[in-house]
């Protein structure tokens, strides 16, 4: 801000400036364009001193004629008549003032463009993550029913926390939750004694704010959250919770929306608001666990606060207080499994899900507001009544079939939109619905109600709450700087005793700044802490700049995933617009197939310079993209080595176990006769063949195999280039044969094959030309080439080498199989990491459901399970998602065979799946070989 007295000097200055303006002096209009002088006077348009100036560019609105007055003349376009005060000479300080300004402010406004468009395309990630983890709780109930069907006997699985306690030998009588923990003589954190007091709550939370990184004992933890289940049981007889606004001038209560263990944005609204107490309400709006590092203390210090004061205090619950989400890890929108287990012992997570499904589903305050995390519902007539006596003692459902399942399902999930009823949110994923202001209203009028607050979504202007429908709907959310990345602020609504209310936003300062100021303030005292103060209003220390930096880290991490997950559709899709298979398509294609593939609705524009770069003639090489684009797995962690070309081995194996001749061979490929081999034309052989290779794999294949300007191969080079993809597998594996066996098929095979074609040679050592050849035919060329000299041993070792399937003759593929060419086409190591990632992908993909199958062998949770178990657990998932029309699932089951073998890596016959799970976390940054060599780096 500019001081008065400084403000009367400038006017000063400008008067000066605007007393020397004359025909043909150069000036800046509004402080952004530049021009000159034609006319100053008065004018018919209005009063006072106008100017009419030529503009330097064609920005203007006429030629010198407006409102049928012309006072000058100059090209179309480039006049423009503006009152004295918005004129100011080229060479004025103002000018340049005024230019300088007006150069920032537009800086400052492109900051901010991209820095939202950066937030929306990272949001429109997450819910994508939400999308994903639908999916798999669908592709879970039918895993679940494959393994009840075929292992009935197992303990595992269940549809509510308290059948999973029973499986997992976790207590289901909260009044028991505690006795089994000791308090050892090192524990050096508050203790908790029954009955609560204050000074005892005081300890707990002075203790939490000051070490938040030491967890209170488990026993405490036990004891709080039986206590806390207890309560809600004897309070909430329905699942809808019924709170009053305390009364009193000082009476207020504070609604807080999503924290999702974000501790800091929590002491921070207790130390805005003041705690809980007879006078100061407290009501939490779902999703307080996931993703933030502190739920439990969260969780800890409302249970306690709710235990004094059980009219006080409450929680709704979300859809993230939910186990498979909570099994999530952080990256992918869960965490709070991982974080109870560092801090507690397992059986704590499931009391933690017991409480979860004893929150009230939504609450009712002071008979007119209405409470809920997600939002209202696709069916009509909804009446709190009907809400009342939903079961909410199980887990989300995950159909919305019935209207049971609908009404708890919206309850946790519905978004609000600006258009009239419910429509599908596909940006959300399955089941999840938009409601329109026509419903929330309708809702409100036949409940009696007059305002509805939610929460479950980072407002998009990112503030932290939003007014819609007309004012009848609110959403706050209470995590600022979400994720600690977005920047967002953080809000609470606070109703006061005369059901008045008031919204406060915040920008929580750092956790550990809010530590430094706790440090000395102890139980009970007052006063401020010294060291650094926290400031409400101003932002994080984050950049608005770094904030946008990190969101893109994240976002183009999981962009890599989705494009892996979606290799054989982004293909596909170019392919088809690629005719003479040159790997390029133009950019508009490019984002077309990016967009159409993935189904996302993403800046594809902007994300292009970043992902790919253009050629001269404007083309991207979307088979390169493709290449870059490989899953993150820590292969190491979850496979010995080695697995890879075992892997890929087996899908040649699936081929060689059809003994055909080669003319059988040739037909199976080329079915027209034309003597070339199209895409379809191999996909078409392999499936009449019952190869059961999977179409992911096929792909893989098809997508390293070059192709000549019509997109097709000779048949001969084809067939070469399709056993050079699997011979290498063969060697790197390892084959029976004695190391000098193996020598001499090397030094056979070169002999043999030379510089021809591998039919060719076939065809000449075939001489009766039954398409096969035998030990006769076989032992014949060894004596053309002149290596008669061999023992009848070695002839004898050499043919039962060769002989893959022992019936006395080698078919085509046999022959392949055992004399390799050289590989001039450089397919092979593609081919295997295609196939491989094909592999990865789909078990990264499937991560969460593969927990829960292993899981269902495992109830107590200790991470391990044998490898039996290991298989039929990946082999439900196989068969859970197979492809279309019943095609394959992702693996062979001789390659779940492989998998199965090479998890163990001690040999002890358990897997810790639990370490294999983790290797599948996605990175919270893209490859660098995902980005374009000219983003890199950036």
């Amino acid at each position: 801000r500019v001081s008065p007295s400084r403000s009367r000097s400038m006017g000063g200055d400008k008067n000066k400036d605007q007393a020397s303006l004359s025909a043909g002096q150069r000036v800046v209009v509004l402080g952004k364009r530049k021009g000159t002088v034609r006319f100053c006077g008065s004018t018919d348009f209005g009063p006072g001193e106008w100017v009419g100036i030529e503009l330097d560019k064609p920005t203007g609105s006429h030629d010198g004629g407006a409102h049928g007055k012309r006072y000058f003349t100059c090209p179309a376009n480039h006049g423009v008549y503006v009152q004295r005060q918005g004129v100011l000479p080229v060479n004025s300080w103002q000018a340049a003032a005024s230019q300088i300004q007006s150069m920032l402010r537009g800086r400052k406004d492109r900051q901010e463009t991209e820095y939202k468009r950066a937030f929306h395309t990272w949001n429109q990630m997450e819910m994508e993550d939400e999308s994903d983890y639908l999916q798999q709780t669908a592709t879970i109930s039918r895993v679940e029913a494959m393994l009840r069907t075929y292992h009935p006997g197992q303990a595992g699985g269940g549809s509510s926390a308290m059948a999973l306690s029973l499986s997992a030998g976790v207590s289901t009588n909260p009044t028991e939750w505690g006795q089994d923990f000791t308090v050892g003589p090192d524990y050096k954190g508050p203790h908790v004694k029954w009955p609560l007091t204050l000074d005892n709550v005081h300890q707990v939370l002075h203790h939490i704010r000051t070490r938040p990184d030491e967890p209170v004992h488990d026993k405490y933890v036990a004891e709080i959250l039986g206590k806390g289940v207890q309560l809600f049981n004897e309070m909430l007889p329905t699942s809808v919770c019924d709170m009053k606004v305390p009364t009193g001038e000082d009476g207020k209560l504070v609604i807080c929306g999503d924290t999702h263990g974000q501790l800091a944005d929590f002491l921070w609204v207790l130390k805005q608001n003041g705690e809980p107490s007879p006078t100061t309400g407290y009501l939490l709006n779902g999703d307080i666990a996931d993703r933030g590092e502190n739920a439990c203390e969260i969780i800890i210090i409302t249970l306690m606060f709710k235990i004094l004061y059980p009219e006080m205090v409450s929680m709704n619950r979300g859809n993230h207080e939910n186990i498979e989400m909570n099994r999530r890890s952080a990256d992918h929108g869960g965490g709070f499994f991982d974080e109870v287990k560092s801090k507690h012992d397992p059986a704590l997570f499931m009391m933690f899900q017991q409480l979860f499904e004893v929150l009230p589903l939504a609450t009712v305050l002071s008979d007119r507001v209405f409470v809920v995390h997600g939002g209202l519902f696709r069916r009509d007539a909804v009446q709190v009544q009907h809400l009342r006596n939903l079961n909410r003692r199980r887990q989300c459902p995950t159909s919305t079939e019935s209207i049971e399942e609908s009404l708890m399902f919206d309850c946790l999930w519905a978004d609000p939109w600006d258009f009239p009823g419910v429509a599908k949110a596909a940006h959300r994923g399955q089941n999840c619905i938009r409601f329109g202001p026509d419903v929330t209203k309708r809702f409100l009028g036949n409940n009696s109600l007059s305002l509805c607050i939610r929460s479950h979504e980072v407002p998009n202007t990112l503030r932290g709450f939003e007014d819609r429908h007309d004012g009848r709907l609110i959403t706050v959310f209470t995590a600022s700087n979400y994720c600690g990345q977005t920047g967002n602020f953080g809000a609470v609504v606070i109703f006061h005793s005369d059901m008045s209310y008031t919204v406060e936003e915040h920008m929580a300062p750092p956790l550990e700044n809010l530590i430094a100021e706790y440090w000395g303030q102890g139980p009970g005292e007052t006063g401020t802490a010294p060291g650094p103060q926290a400031q409400q209003s101003q932002k994080n220390a984050q950049s608005m700049e770094k904030s946008k930096e990190k969101m893109e880290e994240d976002m183009l991490a999981k962009l890599e995933a989705k494009v892996v997950q979606h290799k054989d559709d982004l293909w596909w899709y170019w392919a088809q617009v690629d005719p003479e298979g040159t790997g390029k398509v133009s950019s508009s294609l490019w984002r077309q197939g990016m967009a159409a593939a993935l189904q996302l609705e993403l800046p594809w524009f902007s994300l292009q310079k970043q992902l790919v770069e253009t050629d001269a003639d404007g083309n991207v090489n979307y088979k390169k993209f493709l290449e870059r684009a490989a899953p993150q797995v820590e292969q190491g962690k979850a496979f010995e080595a080695g697995w890879e070309h075992k892997v890929v081995l087996k899908v040649y194996e699936q081929m060689l176990r059809n003994d055909m001749a080669l003319k059988d061979v040739i037909n199976l490929f080329d079915q027209n006769g034309d003597g070339l081999v199209s895409p379809w034309e191999f996909k078409q052989a392999l499936t009449a063949a019952n190869s059961g290779v999977p179409d992911a794999q096929i792909n893989a294949i098809l997508r390293v195999i070059e192709r000549d300007e019509s997109g097709r191969l000779d048949v001969k080079t084809f067939l070469d280039r399709f056993q050079v993809v699997y011979s290498q597998g063969k060697t790197a594996v390892g084959a029976a044969p004695s190391p000098a066996t193996q020598q001499l098929m090397g030094k056979v095979g070169k002999a043999l094959v030379g510089s021809k074609s591998r039919i060719e040679v076939f065809q000449a050592i075939d001489t009766n030309g039954d398409g096969y050849v035998d030990q006769n035919e076989f032992f014949q060329s060894l004596k053309k080439m002149k290596m008669d000299n061999l023992s009848d041993a070695e002839k004898n070792d050499l043919w039962k080498a060769v002989d893959v399937n022992k019936d006395g003759h080698l078919n085509y593929l046999e022959f392949c199989a055992a004399f390799e060419v050289v590989d001039t086409s450089k397919t092979s190591n593609s081919a295997v990491k295609e196939i491989v990632t094909a592999i990865l992908a789909a078990l990264q993909q499937n991560q969460m459901t593969l927990g829960f199958a292993f899981r269902y062998f495992d109830p107590r949770s200790e991470g391990k399970v044998n490898v039996a178990d290991f298989k039929a657990g990946l082999k439900a998932l196989n068969a859970s998602i197979q492809g279309p029309n019943g095609a394959a699932g992702p693996l062979t089951e001789e390659q779940l065979d492989v998998v199965a073998a090479h998890v163990d890596s001690d040999k002890d016959g358990m897997v810790d799946y639990q370490e294999f799970l983790s290797a599948f976390n996605y990175s919270k940054s893209p490859s660098d070989e995902f980005r374009a060599q000219s983003s890199a780096g950036r």
